[in-house]
């Protein structure tokens, strides 16, 4: 009967707690997928919006281990490090952990457990995904000379942020024509705050002619503010996310380039290893 909950029976459905960051569609994917898992009455999800506050998920993953009736945790840790301890907790109160999205751990560049006991996770390595954005600002810049590039991070401070940026300081090194001229963060993955953003950018780096935005969300509201300054035609916007309307975006030739992220398949295979591990 494995689990801190009633899960382990076999007949009652497992009691999963989910930790993330709800307001943004990236994270309704994953939580679609955690529902294809759990259909059939496999699992029940309580979910725990920790917004991007890593200092209120630990509490929230501590409070929740106390309350002693989930069996699972599935979490997108906004804190790769200091979020250990209370994974820590987790396991030794047999409670399977599960992270997707980012990492859980100092590595960044496996997609392996980092945490003994841990029942699995879901990630695509940050340093992958840094790399496929300095891969997607490459292609943009392919034909222009110079090529000067607006950058937009959501939380910097993120696992794939940090490794982009790391990759964006270096960029110059191997092609020359490319130039970083301005560098923004804090849209949070949403479409409202990267309207003003993109607006000050354009307005402090006027000379910009590639946009690249870390979320399809934060790009649909760049766009509107490119639109509105009629610069959609000459600056190329390079989003990351993969979601449909980004797909169709590059279709209709709108967008450059959006970058894949599977967050329905994370989900959906996480509470799968979860359930399996209960």
């Amino acid at each position: 009967d494995g689990g801190g909950g009633d899960g382990g029976s076999g007949e009652d459905p497992v009691q999963v707690a989910f930790f993330g960051p709800l307001a943004n569609t990236y994270v309704e994917a994953t939580l679609a997928g955690m529902d294809e898992a759990a259909a059939g009455g496999k699992a029940e999800v309580t979910k725990f919006d920790s917004g991007f506050d890593a200092s209120k998920q630990f509490s929230q993953i501590q409070d929740a281990i106390t309350q002693g009736r989930f069996d699972a945790f599935i979490i997108i840790p906004l804190d790769a490090a200091a979020l250990v301890p209370a994974v820590e907790e987790a396991i030794a109160a047999d409670i399977a952990v599960v992270n997707t999205d980012l990492t859980l751990g100092p590595e960044t560049d496996t997609s392996d457990p980092q945490i003994e006991g841990q029942a699995g996770t879901v990630v695509n390595p940050p340093s992958s995904r840094g790399e496929r954005v300095v891969e997607a600002i490459v292609a943009a810049c392919e034909d222009l000379d110079p090529c000067n590039v607006g950058y937009m991070a959501g939380e910097p401070d993120f696992d794939f942020e940090r490794e982009a940026k790391a990759g964006l300081d270096a960029i110059t090194d191997d092609h020359p024509n490319i130039n970083v001229v301005s560098y923004q963060s804090g849209h949070g993955y949403v479409a409202e705050p990267a309207i003003g953003i993109a607006q000050n950018m354009l307005q402090a780096a006027p000379e910009m002619n590639v946009l690249m935005v870390t979320s399809d969300q934060a790009s649909a509201g760049a766009e509107q503010a490119l639109e509105d300054a009629g610069r959609l035609g000459d600056i190329r916007l390079v989003s990351s996310g993969g979601s449909c309307p980004a797909v169709q975006a590059v279709e209709e030739g709108r967008w450059f380039a959006t970058i894949i992220d599977l967050p329905k398949t994370e989900g959906r295979e996480g509470m799968q290893i979860a359930i399996d591990w209960v």
